[in-house]
C-alpha cells in the first residue's frame, strides 16, 4: 500500500463495484468432490467464478451495493477471508 490509506480503500471499492473483469475462468486440474453434495468437478472442467457475486455478497460486504472505502480499512481487511475480493483474478494467473 501506498502512504495514501485512504486513496487506496476509495480504488480498491471502486474496483469492487466495478471490476475490470467480470469472471475469472479456470479448469479444475483433478477430480474433486464438492462436499455436501453428489457434484464431482472432473478435471478438465472449466470453472467460472463471477467477480460481483463475491464482491456483492453481503456477508462479506454489508450494504454491498453502497460505495463505502471503509469496506477496505485495515480492521475490515482483516476480517474478511482472502480470495473474496479478486479485482484483478488471484494466483498465477493474476493480471497484476
Amino acid at each position: 500500500t501506498s502512504g495514501l490509506p485512504y486513496l487506496d480503500a476509495v480504488v480498491a471499492e471502486t474496483l469492487r463495484i466495478y471490476p475490470p473483469l467480470p469472471y475469472l475462468d479456470r479448469e479444475a486440474t483433478y477430480d474433486y468432490k464438492v462436499p455436501g453434495s453428489d457434484l464431482v468437478l472432473e478435471k478438465g472442467t472449466p470453472i467460472l467464478i463471477p467477480m460481483l457475486g463475491l464482491h456483492f455478497d453481503e456477508e462479506y460486504f454489508p450494504d454491498p451495493k453502497r460505495f463505502n472505502p471503509d469496506n477496505f480499512s485495515e480492521e475490515n481487511k482483516k476480517a474478511r477471508k482472502s480470495c473474496v475480493y479478486l479485482p484483478f483474478g488471484d494466483g498465477p494467473h493474476a493480471c497484476i
